[in-house]
């Protein structure tokens, strides 16, 4: 039982070696290399040779930055496989080898992603662990995936793990200072800059044995196994070897073959999750460039700064951005926001043109230029002003969120997929899009629809099974590999897939009738001064709602209106904002089928978050 730590700078941070640091991040044009062609999809056997390839083919090219306390560093590509490599042998060290199943710990932060291309370097499984599950889940993971070695960001993190019983445990790896902390019983803690040099191994060494783990990686090993987000009760560990991470990255690499060499991704969605960790694989894959946003409170800050090609999201940072350009829109004035009514109606003409395959006309291209000059080019810049596409995925999302936003010129593309595939099945193109479905399948991928509405997938992706949980299997897969999803759907004529509500969120009411909940929540979300919606109504004679109230928007709804407000709360008791509520949940009862319709709500005294259970870390 000791600790052991290593230099550190002056925030008490693990300092990138070679990084530049700087308050904005590095100038990357030089680094964009459109004029290439269109990469290939990865061939390689396994990621960690992918990896090793990319490394050496941009080596003085950026490989990530990140922004901590303010201030942007980052590595080269060469630089970057030096401190993996370094990882590599200090995992060795500790006594990790091949099949070691290696903890990670932490929010999303470049130290993740060293400490993951080492673990899978090694030949060792990688088991991410959301930072905000509590510590009865934590333990549960740890003991389920016999966790030997753990990645810990920080002393809360660290904290947890006083609360826990793990006999397979050996050493901790902390990321930031846990000084002052008893550790275990019986396990080593050292810091992550002391794992770094732990071996002794010059570069040269350390480089060798990184390339002979990687030449005994073969694509059926293990590669990871990743936890369900806990929307079905207890965490099931998902099982993906190196060919299924390979699959992902080559199938979505062949629907997204715009994303090139030197283009600039913002990675902040949880690491521990399938879709931030699929964005960072693709974007190894293409030569991209990492940027690490600080945190979800800076993310705005951080998307103008980073200036991000590519922004992968979930549809709660989508709603967010756009309830807060129509408040600041609506409390802007009356001039306002007739200018931004019109453009928008401008901007979704141009969209219904475009989704039926028609050329706007000259009069209405004219217009959309204004549009785009007073309003458009405002939303873009809020988004770093050079977002050539975006993708949504991990929820449902509107379609009229997604027409407003193709107006504005920032194409959100939606996907497809489950923890079981690693990632997205479906995808829509820049090239290829239906707004209101989740795209097409990727290549080498199908899917189809059983009797009873549920979405089957088959492919490459589909994980190798649960770990420690062989019933589950069976209920999951059937004889021919093909993947019971649990979410409900139908697939149009030209091959498109729509998701119309998960099979076990399906409500079906006292009279029999089947309600699916998401498409009445995306309309009561809709409504000013609502933040979220949950529905619910199972065995019961008709449906209620709960809604969360959104402080901007009610403030917002109440100045426009010239009530006084000391707080969200107060505008929320008041009996006009009642009346509004009234008004506009019965405005989306008129939309809905009798069944349908909501026949009480009440507002709840806080929003849905991860902290109160209420979201899974993925929002």
């Amino acid at each position: 039982m000791r600790t052991e730590s290593a230099g550190r700078n002056a925030s008490g941070a693990s300092a990138p070696t070679g990084a530049a640091a700087s308050g904005a991040p590095v100038n990357l044009d030089a680094f964009v290399q459109r004029r290439l062609p269109v990469l290939p999809p990865g061939g390689e056997e396994h990621v960690v040779a992918m990896f090793r390839e990319r490394s050496v083919r941009f080596g003085p090219a950026p490989r990530w930055q990140a922004r901590r306390d303010g201030v942007w560093r980052g590595m080269t590509w060469s630089e970057n496989q030096a401190l993996v490599n370094e990882l590599i042998a200090g995992l060795g060290a500790l006594g990790a080898h091949a099949g070691t199943r290696v903890g990670i710990l932490s929010e999303t932060r470049w130290e993740w992603l060293a400490a993951d291309w080492a673990i899978l370097g090694l030949g060792a499984v990688t088991v991410p662990i959301y930072p905000s599950l509590t510590a009865s889940v934590v333990e549960f993971i740890l003991n389920d995936a016999n966790i030997e070695y753990l990645f810990v960001e920080n002393a809360e993190q660290y904290e947890k793990l006083a609360q826990v019983t793990a006999p397979a445990l050996k050493a901790i790896i902390t990321l930031e200072p846990v000084e002052g902390r008893e550790p275990p019983p019986q396990v080593r803690v050292m810091s992550f800059e002391a794992l770094r040099s732990l071996s002794g191994a010059t570069p040269e060494q350390a480089e060798a044995l990184a390339r002979d783990a990687a030449e005994r990686i073969r694509s059926g090993d293990i590669a990871s196994v990743i936890y369900t987000s806990g929307t079905t009760g207890r965490p099931k560990g998902v099982i993906h070897t190196h060919a299924a991470l390979m699959a992902q990255v080559r199938c979505t690499g062949a629907a997204l073959t715009t994303f090139q060499p030197g283009m600039r991704h913002l990675l902040w969605l949880p690491l521990a999750h399938v879709l931030g960790r699929e964005e960072h694989l693709l974007t190894v894959d293409r030569g991209g460039v990492t940027m690490l946003a600080g945190s979800i409170d800076t993310l705005a800050q951080d998307i103008r700064e980073a200036r991000p090609n590519i922004i992968v999201g979930v549809p709660r940072i989508y709603e967010k951005a756009y309830a807060a350009i129509e408040a600041r829109v609506k409390g802007a004035g009356q001039t306002q926001a007739r200018i931004f009514a019109w453009a928008k109606a401008v901007g979704l003409a141009v969209v219904e043109a475009r989704e039926r395959g028609v050329a706007p006309s000259v009069w209405l291209r004219l217009r959309y230029a204004l549009a785009d000059r007073l309003v458009f080019r405002q939303v873009r810049e809020a988004f770093g002003g050079q977002v050539d596409f975006s993708i949504t995925g991990g929820a449902p999302i509107a379609a009229d969120l997604l027409r407003f936003f193709h107006a504005a010129g920032i194409m959100i593309l939606e996907g497809w997929g489950l923890t079981e595939t690693m990632g997205a099945v479906t995808v829509n193109r820049l090239d290829r899009y239906r707004l209101g479905s989740v795209g097409p399948p990727t290549a080498e991928h199908a899917v189809r629809i059983a009797e009873d509405g549920e979405v089957l997938i088959h492919g490459p992706c589909v994980f190798a099974g649960y770990l420690n949980l062989p019933a589950e299997d069976a209920a999951a897969l059937d004889s021919d590999r093909w993947l019971h999803s649990g979410d409900l759907g139908r697939v149009d004529a030209d091959g498109f897939v729509f998701i119309t509500g998960r099979k076990k969120e399906l409500i079906v009411t006292a009279g029999g009738k089947k309600v699916g909940p998401d498409p009445i929540e995306a309309r009561l979300k809709d409504i000013e001064g609502v933040s979220e919606a949950f529905v619910y109504g199972d065995r019961k004679p008709y449906l209620v709602a709960l809604l969360t109230l959104d402080p901007t928007g009610a403030l917002a709804w109440a100045r426009r209106r010239g009530l006084s407000a000391a707080s969200a709360e107060a505008v929320a008791a008041s009996p006009e904002f009642a009346r509004h509520l009234d008004e506009a949940v019965a405005r989306v009862n008129s939309q809905l089928a009798r069944y349908e319709t909501i026949k009480r709500y009440a507002v709840a005294p806080e929003d849905f978050t991860i902290e109160n259970g209420l979201l899974t870390p993925t929002q």
